[in-house]
């Protein structure tokens, strides 16, 4: 994990959550006509890249600072959490607000009268195991980090437990899991094999960017010779031989095109290995710039979706560039705003988290062996 690979993966991760909104906007009516409806698959396949960037990065911290269990889980949490907790808050707030200004841009508001239910539910991250794909309220891409967070757990599970238990309790996660997400688990074990395998490549310059080249090149053959097409209906093929076998219908869930994703995120990976290798690198000015955008990507991807369903109750309707240009605006300042309670403040998590594990039930008494005499 060099500096500049560092840099990169936060390139493509900035450049992920622009496609994703873009996608998004253009289902929503709210993007220019410029953009085709092709980038509504894009969206779904920079999703694929930010499994493959997790599964990268997550490796990484285990060889390095994070390389305890402890350390392991306060990072993970406090990542999830501190951007989790207040962005579902958010969006429910701006779903109440959205749903009095017209309420037909909304679903029926099953969740809403529940909250004692489904605010815990969406917290442990039970939306796309056996009960079937629930998000939070209006907030669609909930559903990777549903998946992303189980990865989290299992892997670390992998890592840091030993012998016979380590496979049953990792039985035990894939079962809890379900099916849904173990499809896409392959894509984000990618990551953390191609980190495992970077430093063993000795490729040079020429041909890390010839790499590179041959990866943008490969997807957009995949999209426009109609490649991606055929491993859709495969996908679809996969998922009636799953109900044959099961005998009741297969819910892919938001895992709907996997044949798909694995293409996509190959293809991502030999970016990223171009990325490793090929020299290239980045001006301090331009490296902040960057690192600075990428700490809003995760606030920025939960809660967009929210906002367009809520600029279309405010009646924003088909869009041009000026209207695109103020809608993508008031998310960026609404992402902004929740990042300075959620990710730019993982420090503050993590203290109220060790605060919670020191106040445990028992944990007084195993601090004091004196109590228990």
């Amino acid at each position: 994990m060099t500096p500049a690979l560092s840099v990169w993966l936060d390139l493509c991760r900035v450049l992920a959550a622009l496609a994703v909104f873009v996608g998004h906007a253009v289902n929503f009516k709210l993007a220019p006509a410029a953009f085709s409806l092709t980038w509504h698959r894009s969206a779904d396949d920079a999703v694929t890249a930010f499994f493959v960037i997790s599964g990268l990065v997550i490796a990484h911290t285990t060889q390095d600072r994070h390389a305890e269990p402890g350390r392991y889980a306060l990072a993970r949490l406090s990542r999830v959490y501190s951007v989790a907790l207040p962005a579902v808050l958010l969006a429910l707030a701006i779903d109440l607000v959205g749903m009095r200004l017209d309420a037909s841009h909304y679903a029926p508001d099953w969740q809403y009268p529940q909250l004692w239910f489904y605010l815990p539910f969406h917290w442990l991250f039970l939306g796309e195991t056996w009960f079937g794909a629930i998000q939070p309220f209006t907030m669609a891409p909930y559903w990777s980090l549903g998946y992303e967070a189980w990865y989290y757990l299992l892997f670390g599970v992998f890592i840091f437990m030993k012998g016979a238990s380590r496979w049953m309790v990792v039985m035990l996660l894939l079962g809890i899991m379900g099916p849904r997400i173990a499809l896409l688990l392959p894509v984000w074990c990618l990551g953390v094999l191609l980190y495992r395998w970077l430093g063993a490549l000795r490729l040079g310059p020429g041909v890390a960017r010839a790499g590179m080249a041959l990866a943008v090149v490969g997807y957009a053959l995949f999209i426009a010779a109609g490649w991606r097409n055929a491993t859709d209906r495969a996908s679809l093929s996969l998922y009636a031989w799953f109900s044959d076998i099961a005998r009741t219908p297969f819910d892919p869930g938001s895992t709907v095109h996997v044949l798909s994703d694995y293409v996509v995120a190959l293809l991502f990976a030999l970016f990223v290995v171009g990325c490793a290798r090929s020299g290239w690198t980045f001006s301090p000015r331009v490296t902040r710039g960057i690192r600075w955008l990428a700490g809003y990507t995760f606030s920025f991807y939960l809660i967009h979706f929210t906002l367009l369903v809520f600029a279309r109750a405010l009646g924003f309707g088909p869009a041009g560039w000026a209207q695109f240009a103020g809608v993508l605006a008031g998310v960026l300042v609404v992402t902004w705003l929740l990042g300075q309670v959620g990710e730019q403040r993982r420090g503050w998590y993590q203290r109220c988290l060790l605060w919670l594990w020191a106040h445990r039930p028992g944990a007084a008494r195993r601090r004091d062996p004196a109590a228990s005499s």
